[in-house]
């Protein structure tokens, strides 16, 4: 295992944040309560809240300054559809670096955590990084279909994007799956771990974590090194064998099987929020201010990986 990481990762209290983070934090929160509280729990069972979510972030995307595209999944005797946006750039044309999260929940949950708080830093990326100078493509996508029973299935939405992109020849050079990143908490034994990891991190879930299989060391190093340069959040970082199975439970884990380079950025799901996959994962549960200082840094090491 890797527990080393580059960089430090942020103690202390942050600075209040300034009027543009203030602007953050209520667009995070606001796309949460809708797709959480308006729309509310959204899969394959609830299928025209699953198209109005898709709908939701392609309007989102577009009123940002983009063209978002949509591609077709189908499931079963249905079709979703992931939704993605490239971003312009003036680099390396051929070199892809991929951010996504899933918009679906499981049933029996408004899914705010899981993963409203994924797809909302990810419709603030794509504005934040409109008008950035962008040395390779960057790619965001919201995908269908991530949740049981389509997690590993040719109708998860994630394998589909990958499996094309590896038919095309796309020269991915990491993917950074957003999955649950909106639930902070400052009290002793807030944070759990599987065997043994517990060891080695703190037991307060007040982090990010960079999670990744050692297949994808260098991806996690980098993108952790990146965010520590602009981050006042704490993080932490974590290179695992797949024996771990907790460390594939997301978007990347399909990236990987395509042969790419793909990391997870998390609160750590069941390991420290208690309203996990339940009927509690409300948006009043999360923490605004924390995923405005989250995406703020994100945006930066996104552009700082742009450029190497």
């Amino acid at each position: 295992m890797m527990f080393q990481m580059p960089g430090e990762s942020y103690q202390g209290t942050p600075p209040p944040l300034k009027a543009d983070g203030q602007m953050l934090r209520e667009r995070l929160q606001e796309h949460v309560r809708m797709l959480a509280d308006e729309i509310g729990e959204r899969h394959y069972w609830q299928p025209e809240r699953l198209h109005a979510a898709a709908d939701y972030i392609a309007r989102t995307f577009r009123e940002a300054g983009h063209k978002p595209i949509r591609h077709r999944v189908p499931a079963w005797d249905q079709e979703f559809h992931n939704i993605e946006v490239q971003l312009p750039h003036d680099g390396v044309a051929n070199e892809i670096l991929v951010i996504g999260a899933h918009y679906d929940t499981v049933r029996g949950t408004p899914g705010a955590d899981d993963n409203a708080s994924g797809v909302a830093v990810l419709l603030e990326l794509a504005r934040l990084l409109r008008d950035t100078e962008l040395g390779r493509s960057v790619r965001l996508v919201a995908f269908a279909n991530e949740e049981a029973p389509f997690f590993g299935s040719a109708a998860m939405g994630s394998l589909h994007y990958a499996r094309q992109a590896r038919e095309r020849g796309d020269d991915i050079v990491g993917m950074i799956s957003l999955e649950m990143v909106g639930y902070y908490s400052d009290e002793p034994d807030s944070q759990s771990y599987p065997p043994l990891l517990g060891h080695f991190y703190p037991d307060r879930g007040n982090f990010i974590a960079f999670v990744s299989n050692l297949r994808s060391r260098g991806l996690v190093r980098q993108t952790i090194q990146a965010f520590r340069e602009h981050a006042d959040v704490p993080s932490e970082g974590l290179a695992a064998p797949e024996l771990i199975p907790d460390i594939l439970r997301s978007d990347h884990w399909a990236f990987q099987q395509m042969g790419y380079p793909a990391i997870m950025l998390t609160d750590t799901a069941n390991f420290r929020n208690p309203a996990y996959h339940g009927p509690h994962d409300t948006p009043d549960r999360l923490d605004y201010e924390t995923m405005a200082r989250l995406t703020a840094a994100l945006a930066h090491a996104v552009e700082t990986m742009s450029q190497r």
